[in-house]
């Protein structure tokens, strides 16, 4: 089997290894491009000084946010909420405030879930995040009667025909491992003309990233969680794999 990763995932480097002892080629082609939103405004820099609690909603949040982090490191007081394990190992390269986030199922379901068991009636939240990410946190929030500022402080943009059909193996499966919609439609875009010639199986987190999209050209569809070890997702393949 072939594996190939579509975004800047995490535990990319300890899968690549494990594909290498087990005989497996695992391949990197990023879908989109980062740039970087350089517009905050005074309020926005104002606002997260005084904010009870802070959102980032993925590791490029974190990152693509360096002209609000001196802002947020005087702000020693507030907790920072995110979705997931690597986030919080990127924020605490920058910050030494209290940071929460779901044991497990990395979602915005997950963590509002999770901040709603707390008393948050009238707080303030700012949630940082990218054009076009989901606006889940910010309606549900307000929605429990809380005060909440979104800042986009990136922007992804797809980048043209990013996998060649010569990357795919002809006799066995290409799995492919998608993390976003936008990368999704990408995907979808770039193999349409060829996908029919090739065992191709998508790989997602959730299936909500697929709604709506036609993924006709694939020929199984596996969600795995974005909380797995490198460990999990190569035993979940290798399972996979061995039915087909």
């Amino acid at each position: 089997m072939k594996i190939i990763v579509t975004s800047d995932l995490t535990i990319f480097g300890e899968l690549r290894k494990l594909g290498q002892s087990k005989g497996f080629n695992v391949e990197k082609f990023i879908a989109l491009n980062i740039k970087e939103n350089r517009d905050t405004s005074e309020d926005d820099l104002t606002y997260i000084e005084t904010a009870n609690n802070i959102i980032f909603q993925s590791k490029n949040a974190v990152r693509y946010s360096k002209n609000l982090h001196k802002g947020l490191q005087k702000n020693k007081k507030a907790k920072i909420y995110c979705l997931g394990k690597y986030t919080k190992i990127e924020l605490r390269k920058y910050f030494n405030n209290k940071i929460v986030h779901p044991d497990s199922k990395y979602s915005s379901e997950s963590l509002l879930e999770l901040i709603a068991k707390e008393n948050i009636n009238k707080e303030n939240f700012m949630i940082i995040k990218g054009e076009g990410g989901r606006d889940y946190l910010e309606n549900n929030l307000r929605d429990l009667g809380c005060n909440v500022k979104t800042v986009n402080t990136y922007r992804r943009v797809a980048k043209d025909s990013f996998l060649e059909e010569k990357v795919l193996a002809v006799d066995t499966n290409n799995y492919l491992l998608v993390s976003s919609k936008l990368a999704l439609v990408e995907l979808i875009r770039t193999i349409m003309s060829f996908a029919k010639n090739y065992n191709l199986i998508l790989v997602t987190p959730n299936k909500r990233l697929s709604e709506g999209l036609n993924v006709n050209a694939f020929k199984d569809f596996l969600i795995i969680c974005n909380s797995s070890s490198a460990d999990s997702y190569m035993n979940i393949l290798e399972k996979h794999n061995e039915k087909k």
